[in-house]
């Protein structure tokens, strides 16, 4: 069962908003470049940071199409594609409704200025991946245009973490990432960027007590029940993922199954640009909070830490169906 939304399958159209806002939990709206459908928002459709959850079907045709009235693209990162679609704007396309000076994109015949671009491609072996703008990285990345593309198994199963492999019960995305809000007033890399000194400490986009009571984000479930936890790092800290000393497993990193499963942690580095799939067996009278520390990038020291509940619902049975009525699901986001 699915704890956010998503676009897709296989076919998508995004745009580039550069005008968006997220608050945080001390009140201050930080400003926020997001990819979004439509006039929709960012991750789960309720805020704009970070960016929509795109899915895919392994072995399909997939597309994913950018339009952007500034200089942008969607780099496929992790996923096996050729470099005309890969989104590094040396070698493959991106966007913009006028041309930049000096003719800003290099590679006849994979450019596409004044009209969308469509990467197109046949989507890799099922597993978790990410996009993000590869223009002006550093900057487009921190300020929030990057998300998931998870790939299903061929049949669409959205009980296995690949076919024939883990099966899970409840499924979360956890975003790992930090904000130096100094760099969101800037529109363009400079000086400003040549430090980073994050500020604020985040999971999908909140910080704080926003976390506590955030559906995507605090993990609930019934005992017995397997958790997926898609853990991606979108950040530029080393991040410490720790569910209140409950144990486990890593099955699968960076969109590949591992080949032996890790058992039996009790914590896990994600750095930047890293994914793992992690599967939690929620213990009956569960109530304990999760942390993600971020560190520096020496590991020497911590700079912040997000928090998350990590709670066993005893009005749920396993599955998800709600006590006492097991003909509806008590989750309506599937």
């Amino acid at each position: 069962m699915r704890t956010f939304t998503f676009l897709g399958p296989d076919t998508v159209s995004v745009v580039v908003a550069m005008n968006g806002s997220q608050q945080m939990a001390d009140g201050t709206n930080i400003g926020t470049w997001y990819f979004r459908e439509g006039t929709g928002l960012g991750f789960n459709g309720d805020r704009t940071i970070p960016s929509p959850v795109i899915e895919l079907t392994e072995g399909q045709n997939a597309a994913i199409t950018l339009t952007s009235n500034r200089p942008h693209s969607i780099h496929l990162h992790g996923l096996d594609v050729n470099q005309a679609n890969d989104g590094v704007p040396t070698t493959s396309g991106y966007v913009a409704t006028s041309v930049p000076m000096d003719g800003f994109g290099r590679v006849q015949g994979y450019t596409r200025l004044n009209s969308p671009f469509t990467y197109a491609f046949v989507a890799p072996q099922a597993g978790s991946y990410m996009y993000h703008c590869h223009i002006d990285t550093a900057l487009h990345m921190e300020r929030g245009m990057a998300g998931m593309i998870i790939v299903r198994p061929p049949d669409g199963n959205t009980e296995e973490v690949w076919a024939g492999g883990p099966t899970f019960d409840k499924e979360y995305i956890w975003h790992l990432h930090t904000i130096d809000s100094s760099w969101h007033t800037v529109q363009v890399s400079d000086t400003t960027l040549n430090r980073y000194r994050p500020d604020y400490f985040l999971i999908n986009g909140k910080n704080g007590s926003q976390i506590d009571t955030d559906p995507a984000t605090a993990i609930t479930a019934a005992a017995g029940d397997r958790v997926l936890i898609r853990a991606i790092n979108v950040g530029y800290q080393p991040a410490l993922v720790k569910f209140g000393g409950l144990s486990f497993d890593v099955v699968s990193s960076d969109g590949r199954p591992l080949a032996s499963t890790l058992t039996a942690l009790t914590e896990l580095w994600v750095t930047s640009g890293e994914r793992y799939d992690i599967i939690l067996t929620m213990p009956a009278a569960t109530d304990v909070t999760a942390s993600v520390e971020y560190w520096n990038v020496r590991m020497a020291a911590i700079l912040g830490t997000a928090t998350a509940p990590v709670v066993e619902d005893p009005t749920l049975f396993a599955d998800g169906f709600e006590s006492g009525d097991t003909t509806r699901w008590s989750n309506s986001v599937e």
